[in-house]
């Protein structure tokens, strides 16, 4: 009985490593997808103003200790775009770059006409993000699937909070 026990909490241990050891590669690999989002967002010059498929705006407020809150909404789409994954980018100083669905496991979908956010499919998304400039422009970069084709755009929103 107690050699059950031994193995018992033996196999319970390695079990819990092998876990983490799941979970670090699981980190990396969302690492390493943010990292290549922000590679094509800072290299890229070929930036459209608005997007066809779905509206993007941009929210300018002054926060009380002298920055500017930038909020980049993409929402009433007329397609269904599935597993969204976005990131925007203001200036090279700053390194909060926010980003949704690269760096979480969650997948992020917009529908027309649809909300179910038990299945991930959401009204708008948000990035939100901080800067002291306050004449700024926001790089956006982001893709969707739609019937299983990848899709990107590269968007570029002015900022003006003066």
């Amino acid at each position: 009985m107690k050699r059950f026990f031994v193995f018992l909490i033996l196999f319970l241990i390695l079990t819990g490593c092998q876990n983490t050891q799941n979970q670090d590669t699981v980190s990396k690999q969302l690492y390493n997808q943010y990292r290549q989002y922000y590679q094509l967002v800072t290299s890229s010059h070929n930036f459209q103003t608005e997007c066809e498929e779905c509206s993007i705006q941009l929210v300018v407020n002054k926060t009380s200790n002298d920055q500017i809150r930038y909020d980049v909404i993409i929402n009433a789409p007329q397609i269904e775009m599935d597993n969204i994954k976005a990131i925007a980018y203001v200036e090279k100083k700053n390194k909060d770059i926010p980003s949704i669905g690269l760096l979480e496991e969650n997948s992020f979908s917009l529908k027309p006409n649809y909300v179910n956010k038990e299945e991930g499919f959401y009204k708008g998304i948000n990035l939100s993000g901080l800067t002291t400039k306050t004449e700024f422009k926001v790089k956006i970069y982001f893709t969707y699937e739609n019937n299983g084709i990848l899709e990107e755009r590269y968007v570029i929103l002015n900022g003006n909070a003066s």
